[in-house]
């Protein structure tokens, strides 16, 4: 049988845990180079699906190019979705990793409902004081069933963070 995709949020965040300012403003956060991509274009190869949010969505679709279009691209609204049954179902399906974009209400509601294998926090060395949390209501914190797999520093105090579900011996 094969093996289950995996969901991977990948996602940036302020030193204080936030992925968004409280007006979904995204200016602080650095842009990727052609000497530094924070590990974007390896992490890519990876992944050929990604769910976002309907707000993410509505942010991002702003950007002058379309984004995500060589990846099977999902927009999750409540309205339309069942979120967590959706994603259940596109592990099962055949492919590569999934690559949950969030939002934050989003990301927390598939960590409550363990449907994610792997965190990649980048964080951003800047403190916003408040914003949109990367777990939604679930904060900014971690629970103890997460464990730091590896850390990369990269110029600018840059760090980005791989969390891995504890797994019970």
């Amino acid at each position: 049988m094969a093996e289950k995709r995996r969901v991977i949020i990948h996602i940036a965040t302020s030193l204080d845990g936030f992925i968004a300012t409280l007006d979904d403003g995204l200016e602080w956060l650095p842009e990727a180079s052609e000497l530094e991509d924070y590990g974007m274009e390896k992490f890519m190869q990876t992944i050929d699906c990604v769910l976002i949010g309907r707000r993410t969505w509505d942010i991002i679709s702003q950007f002058e190019e379309e984004q995500f279009t060589e990846f099977e691209r999902h927009i999750i609204s409540r309205r339309t979705h069942n979120a967590i049954d959706f994603i259940r179902d596109l592990k099962n399906k055949s492919g590569k990793n999934i690559w949950l974009l969030g939002g934050g209400i989003l990301n927390g509601e598939c960590l409550q409902a363990e449907l994610i294998d792997e965190i990649v926090v980048t964080q951003i060395p800047i403190e916003l004081e408040n914003g949109i949390p990367v777990y939604g209501k679930y904060g900014i914190h971690l629970s103890d069933s997460w464990k730091r797999d590896s850390e990369t520093k990269f110029a600018g105090d840059i760090t980005q963070i791989i969390w891995k579900p504890v797994t019970s011996a």
